[in-house]
């Protein structure tokens, strides 16, 4: 039978017990300003609930903060079903709202949902004061580095409030002990949390979540373009390594990050020297023509001939501008990019597509077949291959698909606004279509139902990205997770090194957990 948690302002029957939830709201409380990183589905947003109204409950006022709209929205509408809590002291704050109205809500309301953008700009305009703040919640956590206004929003919330108290939430706060540190820093964080799957008080709540990985062979005139994408590549990184900036001539070594680090060294000695040393524009024109190669081939290898003609296209109109750079002229007119470009407009012609799409429709119409009404999201890093998708699945039976993206005009591609959002998600709940073909929008941040499967159309780089997209499934019931490859291609190292730094993360996590940290600004204990 099920036990639910008894508090005078927590409406009855609406929280389920869970001792690692009601645990890890009694460690904040114990240990100070607290970071808890938990996958998606273990309900992060209970915690600060029955966190928060403890801290109402003593005549404290909560700010939760999260990093869009839709979400901070969603947050409010959680405490109102869940709280007893007058609704007119549950507040949505945003940029929508006109600040002197945003004034006065603010200092009215017991739970203050909002935007990071919008508090900082109060902030800066003296508009709201974080004294009377007794829990400040940063959700998504893992975006407090930098400028984003997380960070100065938790410098001022710890010198004005009397007693701060900070938790951060996240289902990844990143891989690396430096990311993890500076947003540990950055909230003035005392104490890591760290709940998984296999815990003993998690796991009777958990789903299990089946992986699959489905590759593919690209055919061979793909391996022709690459050939020529490649070629093009080789020409440019062996007069960088004639001009000493780079150890080899081997194309495997320039990864994408090893391609941006080498252009900030670059930027750097051109500040430095500047036309005392008139090569180093050369390679940096050089460089710039090689990130061009190396982003055609990731789409031709990741995505398809749609994908990569109409990045060609656009390359080709913008070498037409009288500002057009030398690189993307060396790159538009080299014979290797005009033989890339021939056989890619044959192959359009022809119909030719990534053997992904294929396969990605067999699996969608065994899903529909087997289960009429299950949900799925197919992610896809990108919007031209996002509508090439969507137009291939529509004629597979069975699947109902829907473009999902952000809410950014990119070209002549309009986003979507966030009335669109909202109604493309309603309509998945009920059943108007069954596949949502979703850009990283769909990651985090968004009210979107669960869903019984979730493909990556490509791999992701990031440990954060992939722990995200797969939380969308087994949060109710066992969920499904495909991912697609190419064989022997940035897919394959893609995956690998998402892999790899999630293994990364948990044990830098565990080293930090076991080693806190000592020193502490003003930290609040209740």
């Amino acid at each position: 039978m099920k036990r639910f948690v008894e508090h005078p302002l927590i409406k009855r029957g609406e929280i389920e017990d869970r001792e690692y939830q009601t645990g890890l709201g009694k460690v904040v409380i114990e240990k100070g300003n607290t970071l808890v990183v938990a996958p998606t589905a273990l309900g992060k947003t209970i915690i600060a609930i029955v966190l928060g109204v403890q801290l109402v409950e003593k005549g404290g006022k909560i700010l939760f903060l999260a990093p869009t709209k839709p979400l901070a929205e969603q947050h409010k509408k959680s405490f109102e079903k869940k709280t007893n809590i007058p609704k007119e002291k549950i507040v949505l704050l945003t940029g929508s709202i006109e600040p002197r109205e945003r004034a006065r809500l603010f200092k009215e309301a017991v739970v203050v949902n909002a935007t990071p953008q919008t508090i900082r700009n109060d902030l800066r305009k003296g508009r709201i004061d974080l004294g009377e703040v007794k829990l400040c919640i940063f959700d998504e956590c893992h975006r407090a580095i930098g400028d984003y206004s997380y960070v100065e929003i938790a410098a001022k919330y710890v010198k004005q409030a009397k007693r701060p108290l900070i938790l951060g939430l996240t289902a990844s706060p990143g891989s690396s002990e430096e990311k993890i540190t500076a947003v540990r820093d950055n909230l003035f964080i005392k104490n890591i949390e760290v709940k998984d799957s296999e815990d003993s008080d998690v796991k009777p709540y958990v789903k299990e979540i089946e992986t699959e990985w489905v590759t593919v062979k690209l055919p061979a005139d793909f391996l022709k373009i690459k050939n020529a994408l490649e070629g093009f590549s080789k020409e440019q990184i062996v007069l960088l390594k004639r001009m000493g900036l780079v150890p080899t001539t081997n194309i495997g070594f320039f990864s994408k990050t090893r391609q941006l680090e080498l252009q900030a060294k670059i930027r750097q000695r051109i500040g430095k020297y500047g036309k005392r040393q008139p090569s180093l524009y050369a390679a940096a024109s050089k460089l710039a023509a090689l990130m061009k190669a190396s982003h055609a081939q990731l789409l031709l290898e990741t995505q398809g001939i749609s994908a990569l003609n109409d990045y060609l296209g656009r390359m080709h109109d913008e070498e037409k501008k009288p500002k057009a750079s030398k690189a993307l002229k060396a790159f538009v007119r080299s014979p290797q990019i005009h033989r890339a470009i021939k056989i890619a407009e044959k192959m359009e012609v022809q119909g030719v597509e990534h053997p992904k799409l294929a396969e990605l429709g067999k699996i969608l119409m065994d899903q529909f077949r087997e289960n009429p009404e299950s949900r799925a999201i197919v992610f896809n890093h990108y919007r031209s291959s996002i509508r090439t998708v969507v137009e291939y699945l529509e004629a597979v039976p069975g699947v109902k698909p829907k473009r999902f993206i952000g809410q950014a005009t990119r070209g002549r591609d309009k986003g979507m606004s966030q009335k669109e959002q909202a109604e493309v998600i309603q309509d998945l709940r009920q059943g108007k279509h069954n596949c949502l073909v979703a850009s990283s929008v769909a990651e985090e941040g968004l009210d979107i139902p669960a869903v019984d499967l979730v493909v990556f159309y490509e791999p992701v780089p990031s440990e954060i990205r992939s722990i995200q997209r797969r939380g969308r499934t087994g949060r109710f019931s066992k969920g499904r997770v495909i991912i697609l490859m190419a064989e022997k291609t940035r897919d394959e190292a893609f995956y690998w090194v998402s892999h790899h730094k999630e293994r990364k993360m948990k044990k830098v996590l565990s080293g930090l957990k076991e080693n806190p940290k000592e020193k502490q600004t003003k930290l609040g204990t209740w």
